[in-house]
């Protein structure tokens, strides 16, 4: 089988070989989101290295010495930190908002990607979006606890098509209990950062992509929307500053 993702020693090897200002960020699945960004921003050319993920994008920024040649700039999703503290020693990344990147993405869209929504999909994806909070703020409960947690169910999965409670199945094999109050209102008041991304555009998938519908939306079709449509679009907009930035601090370095 032949390896889908370079090892550290090889990121680390063609960013000492590197010329070019570069964004290092964790996976694949985003990339097209940071190639708009990169349209955007003032300066030299530069180039984004899409590392395998967040372990790899650590050890690639424990190691920076090696390349202290080259500006680069590391960003990183907040992920499950969000809800505790991020990691000490990696004060130079650049953090996301929210949860992840796509949850950057989907709250500073203006308007707001749900009004693609018609009023009885709207009515029912907040049924499901209610039924998804609640699993997710267990989850986090679980992570916070220190017992074993699962934030990457697809939502069809915790929620089936068509329904817009917990699935009985899926509520028993998680032990799913009724998540702390106060956890939950938190989420449920800034869902659009805190719950996990690419759920987010899952639930609006699910409805804005029915066969029923005469107009379609795809993933990555709404990840552009949110992205191109937005005349200003203030989270997206500060990662670009701080990339600038970044690349620019190094540049006038001597």
């Amino acid at each position: 089988m032949p390896r889908l993702n370079p090892t550290v020693d090889e990121l680390v090897s063609t960013l000492r070989r590197s010329r070019l200002p570069t964004i290092v960020v964790e996976g694949k699945e985003d990339m097209q989101i940071f190639r708009w960004m990169e349209d955007l921003l003032e300066g030299p050319e530069v180039d984004i290295l899409g590392v395998g993920g967040r372990p790899n994008l650590f050890a690639v920024y424990d190691r920076k010495s090696e390349f202290d040649h080259l500006p680069v700039a590391f960003i990183a999703d907040q992920d499950k930190e969000l809800f505790t503290q991020l990691p000490a020693g990696y004060e130079e990344i650049i953090w996301t908002q929210g949860y992840s990147i796509e949850n950057d993405l989907y709250a500073g869209a203006e308007p707001s990607l749900e009004s693609l929504m018609d009023p009885d999909e709207t009515d029912e994806h907040k049924q499901v979006l209610d039924t998804i909070v609640k699993w997710f703020a267990f989850e986090v409960g679980e992570f916070l606890a220190g017992r074993d947690y699962k934030f990457d169910h697809h939502c069809n999965e915790v929620v089936h098509s068509g329904q817009t409670e917990m699935d009985d199945g899926f509520r028993q094999r998680r032990g799913f209990r009724p998540p702390n109050s106060e956890l939950e209102q938190q989420i449920r008041e800034a869902y659009q950062l805190q719950l996990r991304g690419k759920q987010l555009f899952q639930m609006l998938v699910r409805f804005l992509s029915k066969s029923n519908r005469r107009v379609k939306h795809s993933l990555h079709g709404l990840y552009e929307i949110a992205f191109k449509m937005t005349p200003f679009h203030p989270l997206m907009d500060r990662l670009i500053q701080e990339i600038e930035r970044k690349i620019a601090v190094h540049s006038l370095t001597p």
